[in-house]
């Protein structure tokens, strides 16, 4: 149950070297997901307070300590039945409410199965006494390692301050750095989102085959979430695209982003399809334009214009070229092909993984700075260009895709051509409407 290797906290520790840190102490659901691969269902809560931790020391001797509320044993073993998908050395447990006293009681009439097997084979791992909170046992577990006094890196500012009379210690926030850490893939990490960019293929040639002449909107966007949800993946809140919806009665936008729509789908109407969801704690997000019947000839090759940019942009794509190079290669293919206003040209790059934007620079890195300053590709890096024109005069054109930086050409997650999605004219029963889950 408690592997003795973990690539993606292996990383961690080998840069904490450069930042002079004994411990980090992470909070947030991403980063204890990354350092233990921990998750449950209680951090789809969004709740202010944290409901597990992961404290991974400098010293290699020193466990990897995965700190949860007793009651969630159980989960562990769950997580860990077909693999080592969450891996620590020792296990620091808490009282969430009171679930953990609850469940200390026996069930005399409820018989041991399985699951119940497995959990009680993780006690051996457990270390001290259940604290009554999580910051509790945080203290028990840096004080019990000698961590007094020491450099201690946290992601959440108010488990340092609520410990520091139990266990003295220097304060370092760690938020910018375990973006660092992070945004460079493990080879793990590289063959799941493989998986990840097959199901995200399979999404958007769904999406593209429930567009019709007459197709409601809405109907659109639920049968899209419909098909994630029964394919694992977790649709990004009730609609599963990004763009398009109504305003007035009469009018249909496409860079509207999620409204609902109150009219049919008709033709000429330029749809913009982002999926997004995510899939075993990574992020779907897959882009390309449709239109509902034949485009025009004048909107085909500002698509194929568009797509060719993408491409010039792509193919720069190396280690040690900045993100920042990137919205001047776009806007000088477009407006040396005679594209109106290419200044509105939008182009965004940007790490993915855990979160949808992982960007590498200090905080706040969603501003000017995330585009304007870019951030340097390194090899490993999961990179998701992001090419959006919101041209007016004959409509937009948006494309997406997740590339790997390699020592050579990127290598593209996704399938999917980079071409218009024709929709028909007419309504049709299509195959992808009831295509089973796999």
């Amino acid at each position: 149950m408690t592997a003795t290797t973990n690539p993606r906290a292996e990383r961690l520790r080998a840069m904490m070297g450069a930042e002079g840190l004994d411990a980090v102490v992470l909070s947030h659901p991403h980063d204890v997901r990354y350092a233990v691969g921990y998750h449950s269902i209680l951090e789809r809560w969004g709740q202010m307070e944290p409901m597990a931790a992961a404290i991974v020391y400098a010293d290699p001797d020193l466990p990897l300590t995965l700190v949860i509320p007793e009651a969630n044993l159980g989960l562990v073993a769950v997580l860990n039945k077909d693999g080592d998908e969450c891996t620590f050395g020792e296990v620091r447990t808490f009282e969430m409410l009171n679930f953990c006293e609850v469940s200390r009681y026996l069930d005399p009439d409820r018989k041991t199965g399985k699951l119940g097997e497995d959990a009680m084979a993780m006690v051996g791992a457990i270390r001290g006494e259940c604290q009554p909170d999580i910051a509790s046992a945080v203290a028990a577990a840096l004080a019990d390692r000698g961590m007094a006094n020491r450099r201690v890196g946290f992601d959440e500012h108010r488990l340092s301050a609520r410990i520091r009379d139990a266990v003295p210690h220097e304060f370092v926030d760690v938020l910018d750095f375990m973006m660092r850490v992070r945004v460079v893939k493990t080879d793990g990490e590289l063959a799941r989102y493989r998986k990840v960019g097959k199901l995200a293929d399979r999404i958007i040639t769904f999406a593209g085959s429930v567009l019709h002449e007459g197709a409601d909107w809405n109907d659109v966007q639920a049968k899209i979430c419909d098909f994630m949800v029964r394919n694992d993946t977790i649709p990004v809140d009730e609609g599963g695209m990004l763009f398009g919806g109504s305003y007035e009665a009469d009018e249909f936008i496409p860079d509207l982003f999620r409204t609902r729509g109150n009219r049919e789908l008709r033709r000429g109407d330029i749809v913009i399809l982002e999926t997004q969801g995510i899939h075993d704690g990574f992020w779907v997000d897959i882009n390309r334009t449709a239109i509902i019947g034949p485009p025009s000839a004048e909107y085909q090759r500002q698509h194929d214009i568009l797509r060719d940019a993408f491409v010039k942009m792509v193919d720069t794509l190396r280690p040690g070229m900045s993100t920042a190079d990137l919205p001047a290669i776009g806007y000088e293919h477009l407006k040396a092909n005679g594209v109106a206003t290419p200044e509105k040209l939008l182009v965004v790059a940007h790490g993915i993984g855990l979160m949808p934007l992982e960007i590498p620079l200090a905080y706040p890195a969603a501003g000017l700075a995330g585009v304007k300053q870019g951030f340097v590709l390194e090899e490993g890096m999961l990179l998701s260009l992001d090419s959006l024109y919101f041209g007016a005069k004959v409509g937009p054109c948006h494309m997406e895709n997740v590339y790997a930086i390699t020592s050579g050409a990127p290598e593209p997650m996704y399938d999917t051509p980079l071409e218009l999605i024709v929709a028909p004219l007419a309504a049709k029963a299509t195959a992808g409407e009831t295509e089973p889950a796999e």
